[in-house]
């Protein structure tokens, strides 16, 4: 037991002499000391050493280990001193470089300030399904295959061969809408709830239109909603998001799931009034289309129509960061470039 004691010693110092750097030298350390290492593997067989070598094999192990520890400090120093020689000067005293910190997306932001100021208000948020089916995204809302408002919104359609899907059944969902009828006919009214998401239309892109947007879907349905508790909303909100003196209008408009329909015209903020490409030379961005919910909508989600109504309204998420950051250009929001990002 005594020689193999020796002979462990002196291979391990044979192979701390020959580490050429520190990984190599902690490689040295854990296989000879470490929780497994051949010398504490030894220390646990000193019970199986004769009792008259007992003591001097003891005392043998323990200065071994103290001389490669010893040497394993030493070797360390030297692997230090012989790096630091080969480096070139430089002053420690110099600034280092500052790290590139990263920041939170714009949209992310906004929509973040949103959920809050609907939070106020008593919403709670809902997250649906990207990949929709055409019932919920049309039919729940009352708008029928023939209809002639789905030419209004081009739909990407999945190719479902091969699948028990209907042809033409699943799709790209073209509104956060959809769940409308989803949340009306999974609880029991009131609802006041809140549907952030992505959504995809096959439209021409241009500075204020995407075939990829975030939209904001919210509806409240509960008893003795009225036209003006959606004006009062709708008012609160983008006051709260664009200041208290922001001008807003509205105008009539015709959806298959709301009546009345009304549009909510903001001036833009980008040419305050005077007309740019934005807002196509009008001076004002639509930017929260809204109604009363359609009877049709909550019969079709099993509500009862003479107890409940409600109201619901949409607003673009993409077109509220670029007002609100006076972004000219919607797809900027959808650019990979860092200096823009970096910007907010």
């Amino acid at each position: 037991m005594q020689e193999e004691l020796i002979s462990l010693r002196n291979e391990a110092i044979a192979q701390i002499s020959a580490a050429g750097d520190g990984a190599e030298l902690e490689e040295v350390r854990a296989a000879y000391l470490g929780r497994n290492g051949k010398f504490t593997i030894l220390v646990k067989k000193i019970k199986d050493v004769p009792e008259e070598s007992r003591k001097t094999f003891g005392i043998t192990l323990n200065e071994s280990k103290i001389a490669i520890e010893n040497l394993i400090s030493d070797k360390k120093q030297a692997l230090i001193k012989s790096l630091s020689e080969k480096r070139d000067w430089f002053d420690l005293t110099m600034p280092g470089l500052k790290p590139t910190l990263g920041h939170i997306h714009p949209l992310t932001q906004v929509l973040s300030e949103v959920n809050k100021i609907f939070n106020y208000l008593g919403y709670q948020v809902a997250d649906g399904p990207e990949i929709e089916s055409d019932y919920y995204n049309f039919e729940a809302l009352n708008i029928p295959k023939d209809h002639p408002s789905r030419d209004t919104q081009m739909t990407f359609y999945v190719d479902s061969t091969g699948t028990d899907l209907k042809p033409l059944e699943t799709i790209l969902r073209t509104q956060t809408s959809a769940m409308q009828g989803r949340v009306m006919k999974l609880g029991k009214p009131p609802f006041r709830v809140l549907v952030p998401g992505k959504c995809f239309r096959y439209e021409q892109v241009d500075a204020s239109h995407g075939f990829e947007f975030w939209q904001v879907e919210g509806f409240v349905v509960d008893e003795d909603i009225h036209l003006t508790d959606l004006f009062g909303t709708i008012k609160y909100v983008l006051g709260e998001l664009f200041g208290k003196e922001t001008k807003i209008r509205f105008a009539t408009t015709n959806f298959p799931f709301v009546e009345p329909g009304v549009d909510t015209y903001m001036q833009c903020t980008i040419c305050k009034g005077k007309g740019c490409s934005f807002c196509k030379g009008t001076g004002w961005s639509e930017i929260m289309p809204a109604g009363m919910i359609h009877p049709n909508v909550l019969k079709t989600a099993g509500i009862d129509t003479k107890k409940w109504n409600g109201f619901a309204f949409a607003i673009g998420l993409s077109r509220i960061v670029n007002l609100r950051y006076q972004i000219k250009d919607l797809r900027t929001l959808t650019t990979p470039d860092m200096r823009i990002l970096s910007q907010f």
